[in-house]
């Protein structure tokens, strides 16, 4: 090639848009448990929200909030989604986890949660449930310890309570047959039970918690939100606007869930939805650090700022 020509096809590049590599866009690995939790990131993926801020992310559906910590914890995924029981726990081992953003809240008006026993169980309280045998997703999980503070705030000792590991879909089997005699379920596995008419909701038992708290965040290790702050910041920003838009449109992401979750979208649509926190805000956080506490899944109280990564989308003042 003469002089000429390579002069040209260099000023020719030069002028030319720069393509960006796929190298040179920062790749987040998500992981969170298949239930609506999820569906802010369902949102952005599908709106396009990580691709406008720069960023390259997948996301891998777990069985449970405790499978993510650990994928986290062993560098399988960079961000993960878990109960923060499960967080304030790690917290409390010392490990090194830390929150990027919110996800779902729970709340008293917005009841996509039940106590769940048979519809002819003579069970109205607490009381009625001494002796008794509760299931869990785990056994010092938020469900599990929701369950003790409601059955100690209404006139039954959760310490006569023999509580029992399943999987939710697992306790309505169990439920049906008499093997365990209530348990705390969410959507759309709620949903699906009390569509069988074998059912009712006793109590909203997480108000022994609080009226409302956020219980679950995405989170990562200390390690990679070090060598990925910017990563991180666009990611809380993607998380704050996909809450917002969330919440104001349910029908939209119905089809989104149905095909994570593995469920009829008739379920979904027909299910009551959790709503997004659209901030960390370390109040709404701290009744759970209080509760763990309390039934000794951590052995020291503590603020709950010291879970939120500085990364972290801070509230307007």
């Amino acid at each position: 090639m003469k002089r000429s020509d390579c002069a040209a096809t260099l000023l020719a590049a030069l002028a030319a848009p720069r393509v960006l590599r796929a190298a040179d866009i920062p790749v987040l690995h998500l992981a969170a448990p298949a239930n609506d939790t999820a569906t802010s990131a369902l949102y952005a993926l599908h709106a396009g929200l990580y691709t406008k801020a720069g960023l390259d992310v997948d996301l891998k559906a777990m069985n449970s909030g405790a499978a993510v910590s650990a994928a986290v914890a062993g560098g399988a995924v960079d961000v993960g989604l878990s109960s923060l029981i499960t967080l304030i726990a790690a917290h409390g081992r010392g490990l090194p986890f830390t929150l990027i953003a919110p996800s779902g809240i729970i709340s008293s008006d917005v009841p996509f949660t039940g106590f769940l026993v048979r519809k002819d169980a003579p069970i109205a309280s607490g009381r009625d449930l001494n002796g008794k045998t509760v299931a869990s997703p785990g056994l010092r999980d938020l469900n599990a310890i929701a369950s003790m503070a409601w059955i100690d705030a209404n006139g039954g000792d959760a310490q006569t309570v023999r509580f029992v590991e399943l999987s939710q879909p697992a306790s309505i089997a169990a439920l049906d047959e008499g093997r365990i005699d209530g348990m705390i379920l969410g959507t759309p596995t709620l949903t699906e039970a009390l569509a069988t008419g074998k059912f009712r909701v006793l109590a909203d038992a997480f108000s022994a918690v609080s009226k409302r708290f956020e219980h679950i965040a995405w989170f990562t290790t200390n390690d990679f939100a070090a060598k990925n702050r910017d990563a991180l910041v666009r990611f809380a920003r993607v998380m704050h606007d996909a809450a917002v838009y969330c919440n104001t449109h349910p029908a939209d992401t119905a089809p989104l869930v149905a095909e994570f979750d593995k469920v009829d979208v008739a379920v979904v649509q027909r299910m009551v939805r959790v709503p997004f926190a659209p901030y960390l805000d370390p109040r709404m956080i701290q009744p759970l650090v209080d509760v763990a506490y309390k039934y000794k899944v951590v052995d020291r109280d503590f603020d709950a700022a010291e879970l939120i990564s500085p990364l972290a989308l801070k509230p307007p003042r």
